[in-house]
C-alpha cells in the first residue's frame, strides 16, 4: 500500500536508530516478548555508556584536579557529550508511554485518506527528516571514528607492557587494565558505549525533529483546508455543511495543539539540560583549539585533534541549529492558521456564521512553540543570539 510505503520512508531511518539502543516508543509493540528485547538492549546501552565511560571518567577527574589540560579533554571529549546522550536516552525511556500515542498519532495520519496535495506536503516535511537524520547520523559517526583511529594509532605507539599507554578514553578503573587481554576489552567496551552514545545522541534529536516537522505538515494541511472552508465547486455551501466542515477543522486544529503541547511537556527539561550542556562544551573544546594552535610544535597527530575538534563543534551547533529551526517552523505554521481563516471568504456567509471564525483566530493569537525548561523558546532568532555570544566570548 501506498500509506504503508510512505510511512516506512517517513519513519523508518529514526526507527531503526532508536531500535538500536532499544528506545523506540512503538505503539504496535507486543507488550510481553518486544518489550522485554527493547528493555535489554537499553539496558545494555547504558550498562555501556555509564559503565566505560561517564562513571570511570567522573572519578578519574579527582585523580586529575587541577590539570585544566586533562580536565577539558576528560569533559569535552566524552564525558559530557555521553552524560547528555545517556539523558536523552533515559528522557525517551521514561516518556515512552505518551510517546507512544504521539507516534500512534502520527501512524494514523499517514493512513488516512489525504488528498495528493495534503500528501505532497507529508512527503515533503518526511524527506527533511530523512535528509535530517542521514546526514546528522554520518557527521556523528564520521566525528567518532575519526577520534578513535587517532587515539588507536597512538596506542600503538606504546609497547603492550607499557602501563602509561593511554587508553581510548582516559578513565579510572578499580583494577589493573595495564594487562592483556583487559586492556583491549576495555577500549572495545569504551568503543560501544562510544557508538552507542552517538545513535542515542543523534537518533534522540532526529526523532524529535521528525515529530515537530509532521505536526507542521499538518498545520501547513489544516491550513488549506481553512482557506477553501467557505468555497464550493457546486455553488454556494449550506449553512449546516459549513458548520460541520467547521467543527471538524476546529477539533482537529485541537487536536494538533494537544500533539504539540504534548511534545513540548515531554522534551522541555531535556533540552534546556543539553543548552547548557552544549554551552559548557562549546567552551572546553575552544580552550582546547586554543591550546593547540598555541604550541609551537607541529605534527600529524596535532593536526587530526585539530579536525576532530572542528567537527566536534559543528557536530553541537548542527544540532542546536536543528532544534531552533524546527521550532521556528512551529512558531510560524501555528501562528498562521489565523491568516488562513482571515483569507477564507469569510464574507460570502452571514455574520453570524463568520463569527464562529473567530475562535480559530484567537486560538492562533499564542503561537506553539518548543522551549528550553519554559526559559527559553527555540527559534532562528534564538541560534543567532546564541552564535553571537559565542563568537563574541571567544573573541575576549
Amino acid at each position: 500500500m501506498d500509506a504503508d510505503r510512505d510511512l516506512n520512508f517517513a519513519i523508518g531511518w529514526n526507527r531503526f536508530n532508536l531500535s538500536l539502543v532499544g528506545i523506540w516508543p512503538d505503539p504496535l509493540q507486543n507488550p510481553k516478548q518486544k518489550s522485554r528485547l527493547s528493555r535489554c538492549r537499553f539496558m545494555i546501552a547504558s550498562f555501556f555508556m555509564l559503565g566505560f565511560m561517564c562513571i570511570p571518567q567522573s572519578t578519574n577527574l579527582v585523580f586529575i584536579w587541577g590539570n585544566a589540560d586533562m580536565m577539558t579533554e576528560n569533559l569535552a571529549t566524552a564525558n559530557i557529550p555521553v552524560a547528555n546522550s545517556f539523558m536523552k536516552a533515559f528522557t525517551i525511556w521514561r516518556k515512552r508511554k505518551v510517546l507512544k500515542l504521539l507516534v500512534n498519532f502520527f501512524y494514523q495520519d499517514w493512513h488516512t485518506p489525504k488528498t495528493f496535495e495534503e500528501r505532497t506536503i507529508m512527503l515533503k516535511n518526511a524527506k527533511l527528516v530523512r535528509k535530517i537524520s542521514i546526514w546528522c547520523t554520518i557527521l556523528t559517526q564520521t566525528m567518532v571514528t575519526i577520534y578513535i583511529v587517532l587515539r588507536i594509532s597512538t596506542i600503538i605507539r606504546f609497547s603492550s607492557s607499557d602501563p602509561a599507554r593511554p587508553m581510548l578514553y582516559t578513565a579510572y578503573f578499580p583494577f589493573d587494565i595495564t594487562r592483556s587481554p583487559i586492556f583491549e576489552l576495555i577500549c572495545v567496551c569504551q568503543m560501544l558505549s562510544a557508538y552507542s552514545a552517538t545513535v542515542s545522541y543523534t537518533g534522540s534529536d532526529s526523532f524529535i525533529s521528525m515529530l515537530v516537522l509532521h505536526v507542521c505538515g499538518q498545520f501547513e494541511n489544516l491550513r488549506e483546508r481553512l482557506k477553501n472552508l467557505i468555497n464550493d465547486p457546486n455553488g454556494i455551501k449550506t449553512s449546516q455543511k459549513f458548520k460541520n466542515e467547521l467543527r471538524q477543522i476546529v477539533m482537529r486544529h485541537e487536536h494538533l495543539n494537544w500533539f504539540a503541547k504534548t511534545l513540548e511537556d515531554s522534551f522541555n527539561m531535556m533540552m534546556l539540560i543539553q543548552i547548557l550542556f552544549c554551552t559548557v562544551q562549546l567552551c572546553f573544546q575552544g580552550f582546547q583549539v586554543f591550546t593547540i594552535l598555541i604550541k609551537e610544535e607541529e605534527n600529524e597527530s596535532m593536526t587530526f585533534q585539530l579536525i576532530f575538534l572542528i567537527i566536534f563543534v559543528g557536530f553541537i551547533l548542527v544540532h542546536l541549529y536543528i532544534y531552533c529551526y524546527v521550532g521556528e517552523m512551529l512558531l510560524v505554521q501555528s501562528t498562521e492558521i489565523g491568516f488562513s481563516a482571515y483569507e477564507s471568504n469569510w464574507f460570502n456567509i452571514s455574520g453570524k456564521e463568520a463569527r464562529n471564525l473567530l475562535l480559530i483566530i484567537h486560538k492562533s493569537t499564542t503561537p506553539l512553540c518548543l522551549t528550553a525548561g519554559k526559559f527559553s523558546t527555540f527559534s532562528l532568532q534564538m541560534f543567532s543570539k546564541l552564535s553571537l555570544n559565542k563568537t563574541e566570548s571567544r573573541r575576549h
